[in-house]
């Protein structure tokens, strides 16, 4: 091979320009087909390795559909929020108003916050809304590729020539040698831009905050004396505030910017708490973990992003670690249970509940079938598990009824659905204050305002008594003497009255109620009665999901995953694996020792006891001669031993 060839072609000794003599081939142990079918699974086989490949798919897949479309409502929420927004960016985008100064560079500011998967969906969105429009092209800009002003032109020119003609990477190369251009003359852009008479270059910082300030201003210097002739619109995305982003940029950059700021819609933390936990779900998330991951929430700052991907692992873990979770699928007869199955279901509280249920009814047969018979036992599984997952839909739709009945003009109280939701789920919504004061104070509703609550309600409840109260009302507002003063029952502060008494030189207050015109009667009447069908329709929907046959099924109720992943303690930790190596190592020489020191055990580990027994002041000398005598070996303390040791 000399230095002018490109490449050296190896030829073998002896082959003579004969083929190669085909490899043997060799004997390869074949797996069995579960065990193969499981290596690509990402969820283990539980039940003690006894599961079958069929139903450890089924959960995967169950995981998956199931938060499939609870992603897929969080991204409509994202968008929806940020609809306003990607309409007043695109109709921006889109203006023909020139800035005062030909150097001035149109520029949009996005206050998007510090929630980056939010910033890079609402760009995603702005992208789409540009690439509609064929005389338009937008180049993403990150801080990753800003190493140097030269490597940011030159990504410029490469983005906007593959944006139209779809070539490889290697196409400004080739240009820059056929023109004598240098590939971070922008002089390449501008002949793109007349070629395909573009209107609009938009240049999109989707995490402006994470460039060099100095990198930016020589960035916007260069791009505004380009402005006169490659029709450049800027966009920054903002996560702290414009003051902050002003300070990085100099005087000189401010100058040639012409700014608009654009506020960005954001979805909140409940409204991704209230899609995870929405009445058509197949999981709900029990009252300990969703107070756990609220409070989490209110202690750090956390994004609505990293709240679904919290809610996300919830999920996950009940499908991976739940062998009962295979019941979850939209067919539960999709894979018939095992035997281990069965007995698993045997041994859940909710079970024995129900058992003992059944012993008290005095109906032995049905138990002894029960636990001798699988096929007895499916049924009921078949049974009472549709009917459970029904009642924890219609406790999840009590839930937003009571919430929608808060939001009445007359109800004094500000609960989150959030902390409706904890209480429903812990069983005690019903007997609760907010449960009466809620209902006390919408019976202080006029006529009009009654009519669309109790419209409302009846949706939810779908009940025909409701509907039947509501048609009253209609017949008792038609015939008001004024139409336009609603009716007021009893329970309404207007129908009160202040009564001043002077006893014994000492004022007393008292609340009289005014007497009520026939029409108001009669409305306080259909009142009563609404609520009387109220109190009925939350009594039977605000159980005690607990009571639930297969709860543990439909409802995820550990903490100690989430707890370990979201709330680490290093530290904890630390200290765990320096006093307990065998935790970690999992060998046997430290796994004989119980609770005492062993020159088998790991040197840090001797050391770390023995600095947590001195005390605070540690003598180097006396914790040398404790170490060496636990480590020394039998023979004698010789100067050899003594080097090795060290």
């Amino acid at each position: 091979m000399t230095e002018y060839e490109a490449c050296y072609i190896f030829t073998s000794r002896g082959s003579s320009g004969q083929a190669p003599h085909p490899s043997k081939r060799r004997k390869t142990a074949r797996l069995p087909e579960s065990e193969a079918r499981n290596e690509v699974l990402p969820f283990i086989t539980l039940l003690r390795g006894l599961e079958t490949p069929e139903c450890t798919k089924v959960r995967l897949d169950s995981f998956e559909a199931a938060w499939r479309w609870k992603e897929d409502l969080i991204h409509k929420a994202f968008h929806t929020a940020n609809l306003d927004t990607i309409k007043e960016v695109a109709s921006f985008i889109r203006s023909d108003r020139a800035p005062q100064s030909s150097r001035k560079v149109r520029a949009g500011l996005l206050l998007a916050g510090p929630d980056d998967r939010a910033s890079a969906d609402l760009f995603e969105s702005i992208a789409e809304s540009v690439n509609k429009d064929e005389r338009a092209m937008l180049i993403n800009l990150s801080s990753a590729q800003s190493a140097n002003l030269k490597t940011i032109l030159s990504y410029m020119n490469q983005e906007a020539i593959n944006h139209n003609l779809g070539v490889d990477e290697d196409a400004i190369i080739d240009r820059s040698r056929t023109t004598g251009q240098l590939n971070y003359d922008l002089q390449i852009l501008f002949d793109h831009v007349q070629d395909k008479a573009i209107s609009r270059v938009v240049v999109a910082f989707q995490d402006s905050e994470a460039f060099e300030g100095k990198m930016l201003a020589e960035l916007m210097d260069v791009v505004s004396s380009w402005n006169d002739r490659i029709p450049f619109v800027v966009l920054f995305s903002v996560a702290t505030s414009v003051e902050g982003f002003q300070s990085k940029l100099s005087r000189a950059a401010i100058r040639n910017l012409e700014g608009t700021e654009f506020k960005v819609g954001r979805v909140s933390i409940e409204e991704i708490f209230k899609i995870i936990n929405s009445k058509h779900s197949t999981l709900w998330l029990s009252a300990g973990l969703s107070n756990l991951i609220l409070q989490r929430q209110k202690g750090y700052i956390q994004s609505p992003y990293a709240m679904s991907q919290t809610l996300k692992y919830a999920y996950m873990n009940h499908y991976f670690a739940n062998p009962l979770s295979v019941v979850l699928n939209d067919d539960p007869t999709r894979v018939p249970l095992q035997e281990e199955h069965y007995e698993a279901v045997r041994n859940l509280p909710s079970f024995r509940s129900h058992v003992q249920k059944l012993i008290k009814s005095k109906d032995y047969d049905v138990v002894r079938g029960l636990l001798d018979d699988d096929e007895n036992l499916n049924e009921l599984i078949l049974d009472k598990f549709s009917s459970s997952r029904k009642a924890l839909e219609g406790l999840v739709s009590a839930v937003t009824a009571l919430y929608r009945t808060q939001s009445s003009p007359t109800c004094k109280t500000d609960s989150a659905w959030s902390e409706i939701y904890i209480q429903a789920m812990s069983g005690e919504l019903s007997k609760s204050t907010l449960f009466a004061e809620i209902l006390d104070q919408a019976k202080k509703l006029p006529s009009d305002t009654m009519h669309d609550l109790l419209r409302d309600l009846a949706g939810m409840f779908h009940d025909n008594e409701i509907e039947k109260v509501i048609v009253d009302l209609g017949k008792l507002t038609s015939n008001v003497d004024d139409p336009e003063i609603p009716l007021r029952s009893q329970y309404d502060t207007d129908h009160e009255t202040l009564r001043t008494t002077i006893v014994a030189q000492k004022v007393s207050l008292s609340k009289n109620a005014s007497i009520l015109s026939a029409q108001d009667a009669a409305y306080t009447r259909i009142v009563d009665r609404a609520f009387s069908e109220l109190h009925k329709r939350f009594e039977l929907a605000l159980i005690n999901p607990q009571t639930l046959f297969l709860n543990e099924a439909l409802i995820y109720d550990s903490k100690s995953p989430h707890r370990d992943v979201f709330t680490p303690r290093p530290r904890f930790a630390i200290e765990r694996a320096l006093s307990s190596p065998h935790d970690y190592l999992g060998c046997g020489c430290c796994g004989r020792v119980e609770g005492g020191l062993s020159a088998t055990q790991p040197a840090t580990t001797i050391l770390y006891q023995l600095y947590l027994e001195s005390g605070s002041a540690v003598n180097a000398a006396d914790l040398w001669s404790a170490f060496w005598t636990i480590v020394a070996t039998e023979g004698g303390e010789d100067e050899e031993a003594d080097r090795e040791v060290l």
